[in-house]
């Protein structure tokens, strides 16, 4: 039981390095070409399209799926509490960055949270790049704390 909780939340942290990892080499590398919508200024972006950066939620929950099914059918814990742990950072994600900071559902749009405010103003500089090469704060959860200021 503590065993599986300890997987859980370990899944749930090592997503963020994932993340931050698929996010830098992946996204800003070889499939740039899926990701470089999501870049699209966003007074260009039409509210409520889906995006071709969307199928890398398919990446994230394929391997999830797969893990928690894997598990319920073998009657083994330890893959459903690792497939838990990724798709509550798929949830977090998509909640932070989708209805946060794009705004693609209306909630938190006029918040007071600390963390919230850092989390839009260290997207915004990922977003808000000075040069194509000066991309930064690919991960979600942790970034530098000038963000808070």
């Amino acid at each position: 039981m503590i065993l599986n909780f300890i997987l859980f939340i370990i899944s749930f942290l090592f997503m963020e390095f994932v993340a931050w990892s698929n996010h830098k080499y992946v996204m800003h590398g070889f499939m740039w070409s899926f990701h470089r919508d999501h870049h699209v200024n966003v007074t260009q972006q039409k509210k409520g399209r889906l995006e071709k950066n969307d199928i890398f939620f398919l990446i994230y929950a394929i391997p999830a799926i797969i893990l928690i099914i894997t598990g319920l059918m073998t009657g083994s814990d330890s893959p459903v509490a690792i497939g838990a742990g990724i798709t509550l950072y798929g949830f977090t994600y998509f909640m932070l960055h989708d209805v946060v900071y794009h705004h693609r559902l209306p909630l938190f749009k006029n918040t007071t949270n600390r963390y919230l405010l850092a989390v839009k103003r260290a997207h915004d500089a990922h977003h808000r790049p000075k040069t194509a090469d000066d991309f930064d704060n690919f991960g979600l959860l942790i970034f530098s704390g000038k963000y808070f200021k």
